[in-house]
C-alpha cells in the first residue's frame, strides 16, 4: 500500500512539472532585464522622448533607466510613471522653456520696489558680510526645480530610486574632487536638478557636503550604472554633441560643451562598448539651448525617426530579451504607468522653513494658501512666484510631506540684505549715464535700510535714503537728494535760455505702502532751487523771471500698475495720481494762500492682434492758484516722463524742454507692431491743450505732433530711434537711446 501511494505521488509530480509551463502566470524562463541609458545634451535630449515612443510601440520593456543631465530628467519622469505620450505633452504643452530655464519672475508677481529695481539696473550683486558675493552660476535654477517638484508630487520624501515603478539612477559630478556621483536615493527632483547643472550656466547643488554639477563632466552615457542596477541588455540613446572644430567654437555654451565632452571622452568610449544597441538621433542641426516649440517638436521627431530606422534590430533585440519567455506574460508598459493627478491637494499644515518666525504672518499673507483647503498645483506655483518675486529670497521651493493629507512646506533661502546695483544708458541728448546704488540693511523683510544712489552724467545727482519698517510698509522714510542741472530751454524749437542750478530736496515720508500692483505714499518735502544764473523763461505771450527760492510741500501720491512688461507691455494698465500743497513757509506762499499741484496719467494696453497693440494715454499737470512758484513751471518735451524734471510732460514732436502754461492735458495714441520676437515699430500721435486756467482748457491753445520709431528689446534695455515732428516747432527731430530709463 505504501509502495502504491509512493508510485502515485511520483507520477503526479511528473505530471505537474510537465503542466507547469502552461499554467496561467507561469514563466518557463525569466526574461532578460532591459536597461535604458539616456545621455545628456541640453535641449537635444528632447529626442529621448521620440525614442521612448518607438520602444513602447515595439513592445520593448524598460526595467532599469539611467540618465545624465536632460537624460536624467526624461529618465526620472519615466521612472515614476510618465509614459512617452505624457512626456511629449509635458515638453510641448504651452510651456515657456526659456522662462523655466531662467530665474525670471512674471512682473505681476513682483511688488513695486522689485519692479522698479529690475527696470533700472543691469547688474545686481549681493553684499554678504561686507564683501561682494559672485553668483555660482548665471541661473540658480529656481523655476526649473519647482517644475520638477510639481511633476514629481508623490515622490518628495526621501526614497530609494530602485523602489520607483522603474528602478532609476542618474549621474552628477562633484566639483570638489571631480569624481562621478551616482544619485540613487533622496529627493528625485533634487537629483535631476543636480545632474543638469551645467557649470557656469546653472548654480551647482550643495548636497551632503558635495558641490554637484552636470553629470556630463564625468559620465555622459552611464551604461555602467545601468549594469550595476542589474540590467542584462543595454539600449543607449546618445544625443551629445560631436567635438567641434576651432572655427565652430563661437559661444560660451559651445566652449563649455566642448570641455565637458573632452573630460568624459574616455568613459564615454568605454560605455559605448557596453551597449547592445546604440541609437544616435541626428540632432546636429539643433543647438543645446534650442527650446523653442518648433525645435522641441523637431527633436522629438528626430528621436522617433532614429529608433524607427532601427526597427529590425529592435525586433531582434526583443526576441533575445524574451527568449524562453512569453511576452504575453509580462505586463504591458502602459499598464504600469500612473495617471497624473491634477485635482486639488488637501493639505494638513502650511510650513515656512528658512525664515524668521516673526515674518511668517507676512509670508502667509503673500502666499495666500490656507491649511485644510484643497490647493491646486497652480495655487502652489503662484504662491512660490509671489514669495520669490518679493526679491527677498535667493530660492523658494516646496515639497509635500506625509500622507494622505500632506504638509505643504515652503523652503526658502534668504538673500543678503545688502546689494550693489549698476545701471547704464546712452542717448543722443545726455550721451552716457551711469546709475550706481548700494543698499545696506540688517534684514530683508524688516528693520532699517540705508540706500545711496548716484547718477553720473551731464546732470548728475546723489540720493541718500533711510527707511524703517518692513518690505511692504515703510512707516517712516527720510531722504536727501542733491542734483546739479545744466539745462537749455526752447521756444518753438529755437533755444531761448540756458540755466545751471543746484537742487536740494529733503523728504519725510510718513507712510509708504507697497503692495503687489499698488503704491500709496504720503509725506512732506522741502526743495531749494539754488540758481547759479538768472533764468528767463519765455512763455507764449509773457516772460517770467525765477530767483533762488525754497518750497515746503505736503503730498499724497497713489499709483496702480498692472503691465506685464514695463517697456513693451501687451496687457494691463497704469494709473498715477499726485496732489501737492506748496508753500514757502509751511502754511502760505508769497504772503498769500498756498498753491496746489495736480498730476495725473492713465494708460491702458488694448490688444488688437497678437502682434499689434494700441496704447491710448491721457495725462497732464495743473498748477492751481493765483500765485505760483516759477520753479514749478510746466515743461513739455521728450518721449518719456521725468526726462529732466520729475514733472516733465512727454510730447512726441518736441525734442527738448519747452515751457507751457499752468494747465496742460495731453491725449496720446500709440500703435505698436511687433516684428519677429524682439523688434518693434511704433507710430505715435499726440495732441496737447494748454491754458492758464483749468476750466478754460477747452478753448485753450493746442498743438499736435507725432513720432515714428523702431525699437529693439535688447539684453541691456530698449534700443531705439524715433523721428518726430510737430506743428509747434515745424521741425523734424531724431532721438536715439539704449538702456533703461533712470
Amino acid at each position: 500500500m505504501n509502495h502504491a501511494i509512493m508510485k502515485f505521488n511520483v507520477r503526479a509530480l511528473l505530471l505537474l512539472l510537465l503542466l507547469l509551463p502552461s499554467l496561467p502566470g507561469a514563466v518557463a524562463r525569466e526574461r532578460k532585464k532591459v536597461g535604458l541609458v539616456l545621455s545628456g545634451g541640453g535641449a537635444k535630449g528632447m529626442a529621448h522622448i521620440g525614442v521612448l515612443k518607438v520602444l513602447e510601440e515595439a513592445g520593448i520593456p524598460v526595467d532599469v533607466i539611467v540618465g545624465t543631465s536632460m537624460g536624467a530628467i526624461v529618465g526620472g519622469l519615466y521612472a515614476i510613471g510618465y509614459d512617452a505620450p505624457a512626456l511629449d505633452s509635458i515638453a510641448r504643452l504651452d510651456r515657456d522653456w526659456m522662462f523655466l530655464l531662467s530665474d525670471k519672475v512674471y512682473r505681476h508677481d513682483q511688488p513695486f520696489p522689485e519692479k522698479e529695481k529690475m527696470e533700472k539696473y543691469l547688474v545686481s550683486m549681493p553684499v554678504w558680510r561686507r564683501a561682494f558675493q559672485v553668483p555660482p552660476g548665471f541661473v540658480s535654477g529656481q523655476n526649473i526645480y519647482n517644475l520638477f517638484m510639481d511633476l514629481t508630487i508623490g515622490y518628495h520624501d526621501s526614497t530609494r530610486f530602485d523602489r520607483l515603478p522603474v528602478p532609476f539612477a542618474c549621474v552628477a559630478s562633484n566639483l570638489v574632487n571631480g569624481q562621478e556621483v551616482v544619485l540613487d536615493r533622496g529627493s528625485l527632483a533634487l537629483a535631476m536638478r543636480a545632474s543638469m547643472a551645467m557649470p557656469g550656466i546653472f548654480a551647482p547643488v550643495i548636497h551632503d557636503g558635495m558641490v554637484l554639477a552636470d553629470g556630463g563632466i564625468s559620465n555622459n552615457l552611464p551604461a555602467d550604472v545601468a549594469l550595476a542596477l542589474g540590467a542584462d541588455v543595454l539600449i543607449g540613446v546618445d544625443v551629445q554633441s560631436r567635438l567641434k572644430e576651432g572655427n565652430e567654437l563661437e559661444s560660451i555654451i559651445g566652449i563649455v560643451n566642448q570641455l565637458i565632452s573632452f573630460l568624459g571622452l574616455q568613459k564615454y568610449e568605454e560605455n559605448v562598448r557596453l551597449l547592445d544597441l546604440h541609437l544616435c538621433p541626428d540632432v546636429s542641426s539643433y543647438p543645446a539651448t534650442g527650446f523653442s516649440p518648433e525645435a522641441i517638436a523637431g527633436l522629438i521627431e528626430r528621436g522617433e525617426a532614429a529608433a524607427r530606422g532601427r526597427w529590425k534590430e529592435l525586433q531582434q533585440l526583443k526576441r533575445e530579451i524574451f527568449e524562453g519567455a512569453s511576452p504575453d506574460e509580462v505586463a504591458p508598459v502602459k499598464e504600469r504607468r500612473r495617471a497624473r493627478d491634477r485635482s486639488g491637494i488637501r493639505v494638513n499644515r502650511v510650513v515656512f522653513e528658512g525664515c524668521d518666525a516673526r515674518d511668517e504672518r507676512w509670508l502667509r499673507a503673500i502666499a495666500r494658501v490656507k491649511p485644510g483647503a484643497a490647493i491646486t498645483r497652480e495655487d502652489i506655483h503662484r504662491a512660490i512666484a509671489r514669495l520669490y518675486g518679493t526679491g527677498n529670497f535667493a530660492r523658494v521651493d516646496f515639497r509635500l510631506s506625509g500622507d494622505p493629507f500632506p504638509d505643504l512646506i515652503f523652503s526658502m533661502e534668504g538673500k543678503p540684505a545688502s546689494s550693489l546695483d549698476v545701471g547704464f544708458r546712452f542717448d543722443s541728448e545726455e550721451m552716457a549715464a551711469i546709475l550706481l546704488n548700494t543698499t545696506l540693511a540688517r534684514a530683508r523683510l524688516r528693520g532699517s535700510r540705508l540706500s545711496l544712489t548716484g547718477r553720473l552724467s551731464v546732470n548728475p545727482y546723489v540720493t541718500l535714503d533711510y527707511s524703517l519698517g518692513n518690505t511692504f510698509l515703510h512707516r517712516l522714510g527720510l531722504s536727501y537728494t542733491f542734483k546739479y542741472n545744466d539745462l537749455s530751454f526752447y521756444n518753438k524749437g529755437i533755444k531761448s535760455d540756458n540755466v545751471s542750478f543746484r537742487y536740494h530736496r529733503a523728504d519725510a515720508r510718513f507712510s509708504n505702502l507697497w503692495l503687489k500692483n499698488f503704491n500709496l505714499q504720503a509725506g512732506a518735502r522741502y526743495e531749494y532751487y539754488d540758481y547759479r544764473t538768472r533764468l528767463s523763461v519765455h512763455h507764449p505771450g509773457d516772460s517770467v523771471e525765477v530767483k533762488p527760492e525754497g518750497l515746503f510741500s505736503y503730498y499724497l501720491q497713489a499709483r496702480v500698475e498692472t503691465f506685464d512688461k514695463r517697456y513693451y507691455p501687451t496687457r494691463g494698465f497704469s494709473l498715477r495720481l499726485l496732489y501737492a500743497l506748496c508753500t514757502d513757509n509751511l502754511y502760505s506762499y508769497g504772503k498769500g494762500p498756498p498753491f496746489s499741484v495736480l498730476e495725473f496719467a492713465c494708460e491702458p494696453v488694448i490688444s488688437l492682434t497678437r502682434r499689434v497693440k494700441m496704447l491710448p494715454a491721457l495725462y497732464g499737470r495743473v498748477l492751481i492758484g493765483d500765485k505760483v512758484a516759477g520753479s514749478m513751471t510746466n515743461y513739455a518735451g521728450g518721449m518719456v516722463f521725468g526726462r529732466y524734471f520729475s514733472w516733465q510732460i512727454p510730447f512726441a514732436g518736441i525734442q527738448r524742454l519747452e515751457p507751457v502754461e499752468k494747465a496742460v492735458v495731453v491725449a496720446r495714441l500709440q500703435l505698436r507692431y511687433r516684428l519677429g520676437i524682439k523688434h518693434y515699430l511704433s507710430l505715435v500721435g499726440n495732441h496737447l491743450v494748454q491754458d492758464n486756467h483749468l476750466f478754460d482748457l477747452p478753448g485753450g491753445h493746442s498743438m499736435t505732433g507725432g513720432a515714428l520709431g523702431y525699437s529693439y528689446d535688447s539684453m541691456i534695455g530698449p534700443l531705439g530711434v524715433d523721428f518726430t515732428y510737430s506743428g509747434w516747432t515745424r521741425r523734424v527731430g531724431a532721438y536715439f537711446n539704449i538702456g533703461y530709463y533712470f
